[in-house]
């Protein structure tokens, strides 16, 4: 399990609430706990989620004395997987709502709640070597690397090269010819592009943004997918864990969640 790494930089334009949760964490930095925490809340969370959730994590910390927020970071089907398997978790956030309607039908998760949206985008290097401008020059790129069709950002990829099928079938062929590699979750697409194994590669937008060592390149709108993040808690839980859960649920959705997750690069959720 990856535990939690407290982070202090945030990206700029989240105003007074953002503004306030960086103090808050700067602060727990500098702090010492005098006693071992009285709980722990389990977060299960995706990869592309890192960032904005140890910001989250943090500020709950900060509300709640006592209480010990451990992150696991992976891909969404590695983290359905370890449920499915009897990892124990209070609260579950994937990149889709496919791995989490899944276990609700199982009934190891309550109902999910979309509590924010992402798009896709090509990545580069930086200096952009090839001269990529969008998805008609990837046909003539040698390593082109994706998400494998069990991961969210794989999913979504094969739902937008559908798209490229329906208005340019040889486009579409081209693109999947490329293909060298499909990765397991959207960082280790991502890291295949920072350390030159790969010419370009399609991943979220948060995820290209979030890298200096990149230079992102647009998908046109008409094409466009919409990733929507799920989230929820176990379904059987103790009452102390059940109320901590519903309570950073609630964090996730509320104003400082929603300004964080906008200040790392996200859309807000959508009502269903």
């Amino acid at each position: 399990m990856m535990q939690r790494r407290l982070r202090t930089k945030i990206a700029p334009g989240g105003g007074r609430g953002l503004l306030l949760v960086m103090v808050v964490m700067v602060g727990l930095i500098g702090c010492k706990r005098q006693a071992p925490p009285e709980t722990r809340l389990r977060v299960s969370a995706a990869s592309s989620l890192s960032e904005v959730f140890d910001e989250l994590a943090a500020a709950y910390e900060h509300a709640n004395p006592g209480v010990d927020v451990v992150l696991n970071l992976a891909g969404s089907q590695a983290l359905r997987l370890q449920i499915e398997e009897g990892a124990e978790v209070d609260v579950f956030a994937s990149a889709n709502l496919h791995h989490l309607e899944a276990l609700v039908d199982q009934s190891l998760m309550a109902p999910a709640r979309v509590f924010a949206t992402n798009e896709l985008t090509i990545i580069v290097e930086r200096d952009n070597p090839l001269g990529i401008k969008g998805l008609e020059d990837l046909g003539g790129v040698e390593r082109l690397v994706i998400g494998a069709p069990e991961v969210p950002v794989g999913r979504y990829t094969e739902r937008l090269l559908a798209n490229v099928a329906q208005r340019d079938p040889e486009l579409a062929r081209e693109l999947e010819a490329r293909v060298v590699s499909r990765e397991s979750n959207v960082r280790q697409v991502r890291a295949k592009v920072e350390l030159g194994e790969a010419d370009a590669a399609i991943v979220y937008r948060t995820d290209a943004r979030s890298s200096a060592a990149l230079h992102e390149v647009p998908i046109p709108e008409a094409l466009q997918v919409r990733a929507e993040y799920g989230v929820s808690r176990a379904r059987d839980l103790s009452e102390t864990q059940r109320e901590h859960a519903e309570r950073f649920l609630k964090l996730v959705q509320d104003e400082v969640g929603q300004e964080l997750l906008r200040a790392r690069g996200f859309g807000p959720g959508v009502a269903r």
